[in-house]
């Protein structure tokens, strides 16, 4: 696709769903979700809330290697089951009426007809995250143990040494949304709060529980100049990510197909990572969690922002700090935010920085300044997942070879996605107009 065109793409994002998208409706599911039938029920106990784990990584052994071209099947659901009655006048059951046809269900062919499979994802997610501190809940995450009505979680890690790393915020900068002037630009996309992530360091939330900076310097270095606290001088990316290829069964080369299950199917961090020999990754946030997929469910939806500080002056140099959000599903592991091909750093994502350096849009975010600092705009990843399957999800955003030069990620609205998008070559899933 032509950036320029993504480009006016994540411009349209900017006007709140001018161009045609619900404008991220807080708490809404999609339109296409079919209704949860309450003849379903579920024989998973009630997730408990363990709180986030702080320190460690959080890997998930994964349970199978599934090709992200093929379409999983559901075990529980019969598929296409047809019949024929090799003697149309005996039928040998009481249950057909008929016996001219073989069957009740189907008379002109004998055979059966399968029911339609029933998404068990909720309809109604209420939002949990007023007054919480919660990262997880910030998200649409783990409001309760009731799969009904919430996305429960399990394994929740949180290793970020430097809480100034992140926030649940009530908005980021304190720009309204153009088509909206009662609402933030940078606001939440459900419920109150939503999960802002940085390189740098944030300010202390301001009275009304917002992230307000004018200052580039303050905000992302600190007062004293300093670089955050999270771990550095990582060579290979965090947790259960890698910039390893893992399309082709490894080898690289043939993106979104013949995952390894271990390495990124998406093959887009790695020509990224290694722009330049030996860079290494620092001040690395990583969080991660669990989830179990409800039956008829075959993926899940999030809204997101990129912005980095690195923007204009160093497209194409060493420095090129990355935004990842990762997957191990049996359906697809890797990468799954990524634009056109393109992973989310500064060097990748140069033809789609929207919200250009100088931008009202920016006013108090920590990018105020005319020469340097830019954004995508709201966009909303899209990846998949094999109903009844436990996979993890992992998040993490770091600097790439220096620990000066920031970025900030923008996360929220996380729910179930009944149809899913299994990721090719024609049509990566990750990225949809905000």
């Amino acid at each position: 696709m032509d950036p320029r065109a993504l480009v006016r793409i994540g411009l349209c994002s900017l006007l709140a769903g001018a161009c045609g998208d619900d404008g991220g409706g807080e708490g809404s599911q999609s339109a296409s979700s079919p209704t949860l039938n309450p003849s379903i029920a579920t024989n998973d106990p009630p997730a408990t809330d363990p709180g986030p784990t702080t320190g460690g990584t959080g890997t998930l052994s994964q349970d199978g290697t599934g090709e992200s071209g093929e379409t999983s099947v559901d075990p529980t659901v019969t598929q296409g089951a047809t019949s024929e009655d090799s003697d149309p006048g005996d039928t040998g059951s009481v249950s057909d009426p008929d016996p001219d046809t073989g069957s009740a269900s189907d008379p002109d062919t004998g055979g059966t007809t399968d029911p339609p499979e029933v998404c068990g994802a909720p309809v109604d997610q209420p939002p949990c995250d007023q007054g919480t501190d919660d990262i997880f809940k910030a998200i649409g995450l783990n409001c309760s143990g009731d799969p009904t009505t919430a996305i429960p979680i399990s394994n929740p890690v949180l290793d970020s040494p430097d809480d100034r790393a992140y926030r649940v915020t009530t908005h980021f900068g304190s720009a309204m949304d153009p088509m909206d002037p009662s609402k933030y630009m940078w606001g939440p996309r459900e419920g109150e709060r939503l999960l802002a992530i940085n390189t740098g360091r944030f300010p202390e939330l301001a009275p009304d529980g917002g992230i307000l900076e004018n200052d580039v310097s303050g905000m992302f270095t600190g007062e004293d100049s300093q670089p955050n606290g999270n771990p550095d001088g990582l060579l290979d990316a965090p947790g259960i990510m890698t910039y390893e290829p893992g399309s082709n069964g490894g080898a690289g080369g043939t993106p979104f197909n013949n995952c390894d299950g271990v390495g990124d199917c998406s093959d887009t961090i790695g020509p990224q990572w290694t722009v330049f020999p030996m860079n290494v990754a620092n001040d690395v946030f990583y969080m991660s969690f669990d989830l179990q997929v409800p039956a008829g469910t075959h993926g899940y939806e999030f809204d997101f922002a990129f912005f980095s500080e690195e923007y204009p002056n160093y497209v194409g140099k060493i420095v090129n700090d990355m935004f990842v959000v990762w997957s191990n599903s049996e359906s697809f592991t890797g990468n799954i935010t990524f634009i056109d091909g393109q992973p989310l750093t500064v060097t990748a994502l140069a033809p789609y920085m929207a919200v250009q350096p100088g931008s009202f849009l920016l006013t108090a975010t920590g990018f105020p300044n005319d020469a340097e600092g830019a954004g995508t705009g709201w966009f909303k990843a899209k990846g998949s997942a094999v109903p009844g399957e436990t996979f993890t999800i992992a998040i993490a955003i770091f600097d790439m070879a220096d620990d000066i030069f920031d970025t900030v990620g923008l996360l929220d609205g996380f729910r179930w996605d009944c149809t899913g998008c299994v990721p090719t070559e024609a049509d990566s899933c990750g990225i949809r107009p905000g």
